[in-house]
Order: C-alpha cells, then structure tokens, then sequence
C-alpha cells in the first residue's frame, strides 16, 4: 500500500491566484485548513469502515477522495462521503459555541465559521463532483440500476452547472463575481468525468506477500460466530497480519483462522457476510 498522496487541481491553484491579486491571501489559506479538515473527515470515517484513502486532490470547495472500494456498500459510501461535510458543520458550531464563552475570540474566528459553513452547505449540493453528487448516486444505486443512477446525476449536476453559469452573468451587471464562474466550470467538469471509478482502497491490500519482505508482526484477535467481515474491517490494522480465534456463543472455540487465511477470506469476501 503505498502512502496518502496529495494532488491540487489546477482550478484550486486558480482559485488561490484570484484571491491572491484580491488581497484575500489570509481568506484563501482559511479555506485550505478547512478544505483539508474537510478531508480528513472523510478519511477517518473510511478507515472506520474498513477502507483507506489513497489519492486527496484538493478542489476550490472542498477535497475529492479516491481509491478503490470494490465491495463497499452503498450505504457506507453514503456514511463516508457524509463525513467531510459533517465535520466542518462540526467545526463551525464549535465556534460559534465558543463566541459565548469568550466572545473576544469572534474577529479571529469569523471567516473560519464562514467558511466551514460554506463547505458543509456547498458539498451537500447533489452534483459531482461534489459529496452531495456521490451521495445522491449512492441513494439512488440503492433503488435503480446503476447506469440510469448516473444518467440522472450528470443530468442534475448539469443543471446546476447551468445555474452557476447563470449566476455569474448575472453577477456581471453587479459585480463580476469569478469565483461562482469557476464553481460552474468545476462542477461541468464534474459532468463528463468518469465516476464509475472507485475511491477507496481496503486495507487488506497492505497485507500481502510482497509486504512480507520487511517483515510483519502478528497479532491474535478474537471474536464471536457472527462476525462479519466489516467488523473485523474495524479491528485490524494494515501494519500487521493476523490470527482470529472464533468462539461460539456457549464459550467454546470453534475455528483459529492462520493469517495466511485471514487475507483470502478479506479479499474473496463482502463486506456484509460472515467470516466463517
């Protein structure tokens, strides 16, 4: 497995250039830190369910996650992509909660506030290449087949390009506003990429032979006869290989699975079944 990389998309880099000959330099570094504890939401809530970020591409709103999620359910994907908007909310209440306690500290927290509010909103917006988009073709896998789920979220992420387009030219009548001009154009962008594509990776692919070179430490864990792959998903670590004790409900022990074992099961297996 290789480590977390981090990637700016050029309308990023744009972005920073605008606010830069604007003299927002400060607003500009205020949305990287919140961009990123934005991102680091997401990557939590993976590793919670048993999967890994590998590549974190840093968005003008927000940070898209990729990998590979071969097997993961539409409703942890749903729970993952959540996360990332969830914490700024998170975090822009705290501030607010904090202006009460020490109300001195509202001039250096304002823009903060603003922009973890303005990534939480804007990422539930239902367009790629947004959290809204990945959530809303999640929902909508979870009743239609998966071809027609896209179709409709082009179509709406279409239409919401449209509408930012349209704002921008409204905004030239009252003041040129570019940064809903570069929404638009992110979120067209976001229309004719592939999302057909995983975005996590599963943290058995670090235990592998190849990884063996190096040597890995082996630890025990035991559990009860219903459990699922997820769950030991939620125990392991991607550092070390494994031995599972599985006991039935009486206390007796049913089967001891060699780490050797443990990986095939963690690569065949979904999951939702059980381990044994």
């Amino acid at each position: 497995m290789g480590k977390l990389k981090f990637k700016v998309h050029p309308l990023f880099i744009i972005l920073g250039i605008y606010f830069a000959f604007t003299g927002k330099v400060f607003s500009f570094l205020v949305y990287t830190i919140s961009a990123l504890i934005h991102e680091l939401g997401h990557s939590l809530k993976a590793q919670k369910a048993g999967y890994r970020l590998i590549n974190v591409t840093l968005m003008p709103f927000g940070a898209i996650i990729k990998g590979d999620i071969s097997g993961m359910g539409y409703k942890d994907e749903i729970a993952v992509s959540l996360a990332g908007p969830m914490v700024n909310f998170l975090v822009g209440v705290f501030l607010v909660a904090l202006w009460w306690v020490f109300p001195e500290s509202y001039p250096y927290t304002e823009l903060a506030v603003q922009a973890s509010f303005a990534l939480f909103l804007i990422n539930l917006i239902p367009a790629f290449p947004l959290d809204g988009g990945r959530i809303l073709l999640c929902t909508l896998s979870l009743f239609l087949k998966r071809k027609t789920a896209l179709l409709i979220c082009k179509a709406v992420g279409l239409i919401f390009a449209c509408l930012f387009f349209g704002l921008f030219l409204y905004s030239c009548f009252i003041g040129v506003n570019y940064s809903i001009l570069s929404f638009g154009v992110f979120m067209l962008i976001g229309v004719f990429e592939n999302h057909s594509e995983n975005r996590f990776v599963r943290l058995y692919q670090s235990l592998s032979s190849a990884s063996l070179k190096g040597g890995k430490i082996i630890k025990e864990i035991a559990f009860d006869d219903k459990v699922t792959i997820k769950r030991l998903y939620g125990k392991i670590d991607s550092g070390y290989l494994y031995r599972v004790f599985i006991y039935s409900d009486s206390g007796n022990l049913k089967k001891v699975l060699q780490p050797h074992e443990i990986v095939n099961l963690l690569q065949t297996k979904a999951p939702y079944e059980k381990l044994i």
